[in-house]
């Protein structure tokens, strides 16, 4: 069973929603297990959130999930699923997450056979 960060951007007094996140190779190594339940404020994008896992998670996972050149960028060698769709990084500012969402994070590794 994923622990659940209790965690909100900010506390307005709304009520919030809760997204499973997991956690897959160096990501899971940043964030020290490999699944997790954050809540948000309903309405939240999928961007706002992966900031706020980097900010939940600390430097490690910010630099995991965020380009070190263009830290408001996302990496190229990040993939993130939501309900197990892969997203387009450049969407991920227009998702809206809904209580129940998964979001999966991996990262992608060069090479092949």
């Amino acid at each position: 069973m994923a622990e659940e960060s209790t965690v909100a951007a900010e506390n307005t007094g709304e009520d919030f929603e809760r997204v499973l996140l997991r956690f897959f190779g160096s990501i899971r190594e940043a964030a020290g297990r490999s699944d997790d339940g954050l809540r948000l404020i309903p309405g939240t994008t999928l961007y706002s959130f992966l900031q706020t896992v980097s900010d939940v998670f600390g430097r490690e996972m910010h630099d995991e999930l965020f380009d070190m050149k263009a830290p408001d960028r996302l990496r190229d060698d990040l993939m993130i699923t939501v309900n197990e769709a892969i997203i387009n990084h450049a969407k991920a500012g227009e998702i809206i997450l809904h209580p129940g969402d998964v979001v999966a994070l991996f990262p992608i590794f060069p090479g092949g056979g």
